[in-house]
């Protein structure tokens, strides 16, 4: 029998699946090659709730599609499908008839959505809530700011600068692409 080096050596190696949360954008080809139905909880119509598992990491998701008709598109029919992540009692609750995480008021944390160029990407639900809050503030101090600026009637080029100063200072932080 040879050394443990040496099988080390010859065994073949497979690679370790990658979850689809390591991985930023993934194509719609994957994720068809790898989720698999376990059970459809609700189907109506316009919609469905299913959980799927990721046959290679054995992870599963709870899959919400919604469809509907595009008329102002050209009566194009649409398609949209999200998928958040499970733990293990979810799964089982789920299936054992526990109540449906409703789409989107229950969906608190990150999920795959499908975007337009026919990949899945990560949303976090709960930053974006903070992000919506945050612009909408900053756009009602701008809409304020300008329309006192305007009432005001003095359009100097000093009363320009400090108006647009006041809305730099408020403005978040540029993000570099």
């Amino acid at each position: 029998m040879g050394s443990d080096s040496e099988r080390t050596e010859a065994s073949p190696s497979a690679p370790i699946p990658l979850s689809f949360k390591w991985i930023r954008l993934v194509s719609q080809e994957e994720l068809m090659r790898r989720m698999e139905p376990v059970k459809i909880l609700k189907e109506e119509e316009n919609e469905l709730y299913r959980v799927v598992k990721d046959q290679e990491t054995g992870e599963h998701y709870l899959h919400f599609a919604s469809y509907h008709l595009h008329i102002a598109g050209g009566a194009v029919d649409e398609e949209y499908h999200h998928l958040l992540p499970l733990e293990h009692d979810d799964v089982i609750a789920l299936a054992l008839g526990a109540p449906l995480y409703e789409y989107p008021e229950q969906w608190t944390h990150a999920y795959l959505r499908n975007g337009p160029d026919g990949g899945f990407v990560w949303y976090d639900p709960s930053g974006a809530a903070t992000s919506e809050a945050e612009y909408a503030e900053t756009e009602a101090f701008i809409r304020e700011q300008l329309l006192a600026f305007r009432s005001k009637g003095n359009h100097e080029e000093e009363d320009v600068r400090r108006l647009l100063d006041a809305m730099e200072k408020r403005l978040p932080p540029r993000s570099e692409p």
